[in-house]
């Protein structure tokens, strides 16, 4: 039995100024959420399955507010593995007035970052992972392009913010994980609250820690 609910997220297309100055458009992303099916086998009760939400593939559309000669006609994001280096740099076209960016589902161990910083800074969170074996590779900014020139960046955000501790639309990240693991612990800049990643593509925020949050799954 499988459900599937559509959410609905914002983000906002920011002008590079040194090549235009123009007003902010809005974007309405939208991602589909597949839940985990049933077990067909009757003679053998199995343990509900958890609802894992698949984020591997965004659709933008509904652009709002674009002036009449603003175009741009792809969106580019590198991919940032081992030791910070980029693994990989993803292009999408922007077509029918909307971009489907399909991610990748797998990448090779040895491309893939340490989850954290416990054996050096060469991990990517500064907070402890209850695996230290999992690994993780994570999305850059997405940058528009007119051809070949860089004309600005979505910086997407999942919710206005209102009820959350923040008080204000919160942007939000995207990190792969090769196997689910679960962050603690705090530091002077992060107190890491229900940061339970799962294997796949995740959903991150960062939230100003002097509120009640700080990093948040």
């Amino acid at each position: 039995m499988q459900k599937s609910e559509v959410m609905y997220n914002r983000a906002t297309v920011i002008t590079d100024l040194r090549y235009l100055s123009y007003p902010v458009i809005f974007v309405l992303l939208i991602f589909s959420l597949l839940m985990a099916g049933c077990s067909d086998d009757e003679n053998e009760e199995q343990p509900p399955a958890l609802d894992v939400p698949d984020y591997s593939t965004l659709v933008v559309k509904d652009i709002q507010n674009i002036p009449a000669d603003f175009t741009f006609d792809r969106v580019e994001v590198k991919v940032t593995g081992v030791d910070w280096q980029v693994i990989e740099t993803l292009s999408f076209p922007y077509e029918n007035g909307q971009i489907v960016m399909t991610l990748p589902t797998s990448f090779s161990s040895e491309k893939l970052q340490t989850v954290d910083q416990r054996n050096g800074m060469g991990g990517y969170w500064t907070g402890t992972s209850d695996d230290a074996d999992a690994l993780v590779a994570t999305l850059g900014d997405f940058f528009v392009f007119n051809g070949d020139k860089r004309v600005g960046r979505i910086a997407i955000s999942n919710w206005s913010g209102k009820g959350s501790s923040a008080g204000k639309a919160t942007l939000v990240s995207y990190q792969y994980a090769d196997r689910s693991f679960t962050l603690t612990g705090s530091d002077k800049s992060y107190y890491y609250s229900n940061c339970s990643f799962y294997k796949g593509w995740n959903i991150f925020a960062n939230i100003n820690p002097a509120s009640e949050g700080g990093t948040a799954k």
